[in-house]
């Protein structure tokens, strides 16, 4: 039997959610975005959970998009259910918490970033590293990094596609401390407790509140760009970009 994609831990008053593809630095293939998804269900309504902690096993915390997946397109990867799940952990009810080491990258990056607090330790690495591979960022994850780290950082981390180590991380607001590797495990459950001796009514106001504030301050009008990222989807340069990414050697753009 092949070994679960993704660990769930019930402590009394928090829940640990671990992506396990160790093997493909915990990237996001549809049978990991369905655990996710059932697993956020799992304690969705659960009144004794009043935090809950994300983080990857082994050296990543999820390089992205498994591009395999996305280059086979068989069973396919949907973006639509990624986007949902994320949508999702975004709207849980409790605090939620990513405890980020190593690569944190595209999705990855994404999903630490729907995360409420996040924690990173010294050998994290950073990144929204599409327009390397030729796709797009869908418009709620744009959304998302402009929320979190300012319209200026969204620039830069989009328009150059560099990766960014953990301190530079904390100046963009992408993470709220940074701790040795070692201490990463220790520092976020310690923080996954603290929350959780919280009155757990107030948690779930606060928590509605923070994200009430900003859901209506970033709804705007944006079919087109969901239709601009369709084509982009749909490119030749995005299959040449996967493909390239794949075979380890430089893209070559046709704008097409």
């Amino acid at each position: 039997m092949a070994e679960q994609v993704l660990k769930v831990t019930r402590h009394s008053s928090y829940a640990i959610l671990a992506l396990n593809r160790p093997e493909k630095r915990n990237a996001l293939n549809q049978p990991l975005i369905e655990a996710l998804n059932q697993g956020l269900a799992q304690f969705e309504n659960d009144k004794e959970i009043r935090a809950l902690l994300l983080r990857g096993e082994g050296g990543s915390f999820c390089a992205g998009i498994d591009l395999k997946e996305v280059d086979e397109a068989v069973g396919g990867h949907n973006p639509t259910s990624l986007e949902y799940v994320f949508s999702r952990l975004e709207r849980f009810p409790v605090p939620t918490i990513a405890a980020i080491q190593g690569a944190a990258l595209a999705g990855g990056l994404e999903l630490a970033l729907h995360c409420d607090l996040r924690i990173a330790s010294h050998n994290a690495k950073l990144g929204m590293t599409l327009g390397r591979v030729g796709l797009m960022v869908p418009y709620d994850f744009t959304r998302k990094l402009i929320e979190i780290c300012g319209s200026a950082n969204t620039a830069w981390i989009l328009y150059t596609a560099e990766l960014i180590d953990a301190e530079r991380g904390r100046h963009m607001a992408m993470v709220h401390e940074v701790v040795p590797d070692a201490k990463l495990g220790e520092v976020t459950t310690a923080l996954a407790e603290k929350v959780a001796d919280n009155a757990p009514l107030a948690l779930r106001a606060m928590k509605a509140t923070v994200r009430r504030c900003m859901t209506e301050t970033f709804d705007a009008w944006h079919d087109d760009l969901l239709r601009m990222a369709r084509e982009v989807r749909a490119s030749k340069d995005a299959k040449e970009g996967v493909r390239a990414f794949l075979e380890k050697r430089k893209p070559a753009w046709k704008a097409e």
